[in-house]
């Protein structure tokens, strides 16, 4: 049973609200807000929203299936339909206030002044020390695997950067993307109208997953994708080998969390259920009050409602400082390292190494981290910021005060039928070289030294202008390199035909083939040999003029073809 459209008539009995001020809150019609409270059409992700701040109630309060929902004192203040009480009898406040400033005019003078000096510092102190509140809805717009990093922009846009080796970058396209999520080469995209998208994921699962409907959570872990349905039904594809599926027999689930492989389910009454293999399931039984959990391979942080976090480890190490950290309201955590976001947009960190804790406590104004397992990001709606392994380019390098290293130079390229080939000239000092290329979303490849990069043409469309970037890459006392940028026109190559010895082929099969590329019959010629003998009987062909050679397919016809064959006669059979 669906209980969410009881749960909107029982809150807007409650407030005393029309259907046609909710309506006009919503911005539809009151015929279609009537549909949502007697079941014949969904409401989406973003009205849902809407009324929870109008409600004062939690979004996953709303979404759970159950009968359950929050119904505050009825505050006439903060309500739009009320009745307002005239008074006659006695003076109204007004009159009491106007009556006192004219019998003590002094008085109230000083009184007004103290109450705009409180109010003055109020705000100058509020906009100092807390420049935001910061949403929840954020931390969704932001993942990260071993390579890639994707994030929702202001306008619902998606967009990523690092490695693209199985296409999870490519044709990242969504209007309405309200969370991401990144796997081991695959994406997945969670949109306010409840469907899921996905790119790099093999195929089954991807036509699979492109079914699921009025979905409200996403999760994904090293190969395995979690979903949880309005009705609170969890749904899994993916390798299953260490059990991670096993968790789609949960009930009533609210929101889900995934390992590399494992997966966990947090129902609407703050219940866990698990299933899987990752660090730290036994100690989830005691929790009824998570808010979010990050893992890597040793290290399980636990965000709770209270905005604290415990952390369960795989090695002695025991993360003291960042379970004393206050008001944290996004977690994430590395093989080595565990990072918090504070509700001010400032991110704390618990790691052995001073450099990058000075470089994140530069951060400000962040909305979302995450972690990989040795790097972590933040994002601030605009930037991505990152500290750690930057092998495949997922975040750009803060500079340094380091001797910036030259740029590569002789850069050429080549295009065959399946690759844009790229080569160049390295530089001293460089520890690798990153070769981009800007096919719509950024491909990057990370090689170690000067060698032919291939990248691959798929997706390139014909006359269309692309760009190659080089940026040599520093360690120690060096810095990155500027890019070296290369700008070309991609002109799709012509199908090569190669063709070998066809000695003893039939005349009948050697012109049929070349007539099915294209060539036409009046620019082929046959002359008959006089000195090679026959090998077998009928027409064969003893040699052409394009034996052992390769020609583009507008080359091969406009060329004149000759070729010579044999005959074996009835008089020479007998």
């Amino acid at each position: 049973m669906n209980y969410l459209p009881n749960k909107l008539l029982k809150l807007r009995k409650h407030y005393n609200y029309s259907q046609q001020y909710l309506a006009e809150v919503l911005g539809i019609d009151t015929l279609e807000y009537m549909n949502f409270e007697n079941g014949s059409s969904m409401i989406s992700y973003n009205q849902m929203k809407k009324l929870c701040a109008l409600y004062h109630i939690d979004l996953v309060e709303l979404f759970a299936n159950n009968e359950d929902v929050t119904l505050y004192e009825v505050n006439k203040g903060n309500t739009d339909e009320i009745n307002i009480e005239y008074f006659t009898a006695e003076k109204t406040l007004f009159e009491k206030i106007r009556d006192f400033y004219l019998d003590n005019k002094i008085a109230s003078t000083i009184i007004g002044l103290l109450l705009v000096t409180i109010i003055v510092l109020t705000v100058i102190l509020k906009n100092t020390s807390k420049p935001y509140t910061l949403v929840r809805d954020n931390i969704n717009r932001l993942s990260v695997s071993e390579s890639t990093v994707i994030y929702i922009d202001d306008y619902s846009g998606v967009n990523g950067s690092g490695s693209n080796t199985n296409g999870e970058l490519s044709n990242l396209i969504s209007s309405g993307a309200i969370k991401v999520q990144e796997g081991e080469g695959f994406s997945i995209i969670l949109d306010e109208n409840g469907t899921v998208s996905s790119a790099g994921l093999i195929s089954k699962y991807s036509e699979e997953l492109s079914e699921w409907r009025n979905i409200v959570d996403i999760a994904a872990g090293r190969a395995h994708v979690l979903g949880v349905d309005s009705n609170g039904r969890v749904h899994c594809v993916g390798d299953n080998s260490s059990g991670a599926c096993d968790i789609v027999d949960s009930k009533n689930v609210a929101k889900v969390f995934a390992t590399a492989d494992g997966s966990i389910a947090l129902d609407s009454n703050g219940n866990l259920s698990y299933s899987g293999s990752f660090i730290g399931s036994g100690s989830l039984k005691s929790y009824t009050n998570i808010l979010d959990i990050a893992s890597s391979e040793s290290i399980l942080a636990v965000l709770t409602k209270d905005q604290h976090i415990n952390v369960f480890s795989r090695d002695s190490g025991h993360y003291l400082l960042a379970e004393s950290w206050d008001d944290i309201v996004d977690v994430a955590c590395g093989d080595s390292f565990v990072a918090g976001l504070d509700s001010y947009g400032k991110v704390h960190i618990e790691i052995d190494n001073d450099t990058i804790i000075s470089q994140v406590e530069e951060w400000s104004n962040i909305i979302a981290i995450d972690a990989a397992s040795d790097y972590l990001i933040g994002f601030d709606g605009k930037k991505i910021y990152g500290v750690g392994n930057n092998r495949y380019g997922q975040f750009k390098k803060e500079e340094l005060n380091k001797q910036r290293l030259e740029m590569v130079s002789d850069v050429e390229y080549n295009i065959d039928e399946r690759y844009v080939n790229v080569q160049f000239k390295g530089v001293s000092n460089a520890s690798g070289y990153l070769v981009s290329i800007d096919v719509g979303i950024g491909i990057s490849r990370r090689i170690d030294r000067e060698e032919v990069v291939h990248f691959e043409t798929d997706n390139m469309t014909d006359g269309k202008s692309y760009t190659i970037s080089i940026v040599s890459i520093g360690e120690g006392d060096y810095t990155d390199s500027d890019p070296f940028v290369l700008n070309f026109v991609y002109t799709k190559p012509e199908e090569q035909y190669s063709f070998y010895s066809h000695e003893n082929m039939s005349e009948e099969v050697f012109i049929g083939y070349l007539k099915s590329l294209g060539v036409d019959e009046t620019k082929i010629h046959g002359i008959e040999s006089e000195e090679v003998p026959c090998s077998k009987e009928g027409i064969t062909i003893v040699s052409s003029n394009l034996e052992g050679k390769t020609f583009g397919r507008s080359e091969l016809l406009n060329m004149e073809i000759e070729y010579t064959y044999c005959r074996i006669v009835e008089d020479e059979k007998e």
